[in-house]
């Protein structure tokens, strides 16, 4: 397996890795070539390399090898090299060290986790003439904070090579239809972001635990909950503004980490909510649920700023669905689906914090509604859950398995 995924692991492809070696596989996981230092170890029975990029080129390194020992020289080869590597190379100086770390290991299947290590999936595969996976966990390119340049740069990389995998995945069917038409592909395959419960999980003991890590005093009865990477197209500032108009016995919880977490705080201190919002700090994926079964709503407040958000299923409403946590979400097509088939949802107008806030109010004050919104999230639980999605990921291996 290859991801880019520099720091913490997507969960998406842990349990995927897991799920494989539990069936008698053994899996490699390459994850991401940029890390600060080097380091291999084994987690879940997955052999985890991490590998740090050092800006050089494995064929400029055989090139400089054979010079004679003048600087000069070496910088002049250097120079030229990597301004006609950027400017004329199909294959990068790093998608170059990509492919050389992905050929050190013995590989039946080259699993690539997202478009950034397509390209060099496809060439690893290619080299030892194996079977090529695409697990594309997003629409990459139809990021808003990526530069317009970019995005046509990535929706013409990925239309290049997404034609050479046996088998595409992704996450939902709205994502799956896009590609099929925008690529001209066969319809990929979907493995949804679904989660398992910790083997330890205890939900009686979760609101407990909540409380500790956050500080949250017990006036608070009720807490709503915000997890996952807090940046600041994720919106989560609406939560934020709208916690003035929560009811009293009720705060804010912040499960997360990133750069903008600062800056909600001061939007926090503005509004004159501080001391209703409580910002947790990061929590292993492994042990979100002993936390997050703790809340009484989870909350996701993605806006459709772009094709990415529009169309996403992201990890936390399977987090929430298995904790029991009733969800409120802007009406987004995913979300919409899972409303009409499970009823585990309030759709709110997230653009508007009031209006946020008036179906949290509406949802404390009416105890029977949350009950209701609880049962159905255990009633969906039943089918939205990694045992149900695992079972798919093994069909598309042994369809490989047999045709090797």
């Amino acid at each position: 397996m290859l991801t880019p995924d520099c720091y913490m692991i997507d969960r998406r492809i842990i349990l995927e890795a897991k799920t494989l070696v539990k069936a008698g596989h053994k899996v490699t996981l390459l994850a991401g070539f940029e890390t600060p230092v080097e380091e291999h170890f084994q987690q879940y029975g997955i052999e985890i390399r991490r590998y740090c990029y050092d800006w050089d080129d494995e064929r400029l390194k055989r090139i400089r090898a054979k010079l004679p020992a003048n600087d000069r020289l070496r910088m002049l080869v250097n120079k030229t090299y990597m301004f006609l590597a950027r400017k004329f190379f199909e294959i990068s100086p790093f998608d170059q060290f990509i492919i050389s770390k992905a050929l050190e290991v013995e590989a039946d299947v080259y699993h690539v986790h997202d478009l950034p290590c397509l390209k060099a999936g496809f060439y690893a595969s290619k080299a030892r003439k194996v079977p090529l996976i695409y697990d594309a966990h997003e629409l990459y390119y139809a990021q808003d904070i990526l530069p317009i340049k970019l995005q046509k740069l990535y929706f013409s990389l990925e239309k290049k090579y997404i034609k050479y995998p046996d088998v595409v995945i992704t996450v939902n069917s709205f994502i799956a239809s896009l590609m099929a038409e925008r690529y001209q592909i066969a319809l990929p395959e979907i493995i949804m972001n679904c989660t398992e419960l910790p083997g330890d999980f205890a939900p009686e003991a979760a609101k407990q635990k909540l409380r500790h890590q956050g500080n949250i005093p017990h006036n608070y009865e009720k807490i709503v909950l915000y997890q996952g990477w807090i940046s600041a197209e994720r919106n989560i500032e609406t939560l934020i503004k709208g916690v003035k108009w929560f009811p009293k016995n009720t705060c804010l919880a912040i499960i997360g980490y990133g750069d903008y977490a600062k800056n909600l705080r001061e939007i926090a201190i503005a509004e004159g909510v501080a001391e209703q919002v409580f910002f947790l700090g990061e929590i292993p994926s492994n042990q979100m649920l002993n936390y997050s079964a703790g809340a009484d709503i989870g909350v996701i407040p993605y806006k459709a700023i772009d094709d990415n958000h529009l169309y996403c299923s992201p990890n936390k409403f399977f987090e929430y669905v298995l904790a029991g946590l009733p969800i409120i979400t802007d009406d987004l097509p995913f979300f919409r689906l899972m409303k009409d088939k499970y009823g585990v949802i309030e759709i709110a107008d997230m653009s508007s914090p009031k209006t946020f806030a008036k179906v949290v109010y509406q949802l404390i004050d009416t105890s029977s509604k949350l009950e209701n919104l609880k049962k159905m999230c255990r009633n969906a639980s039943k089918e939205l859950n990694w045992e149900k999605e695992s079972k798919k990921l093994l069909a598309i291996y042994n369809d490989i398995v047999e045709n090797m």
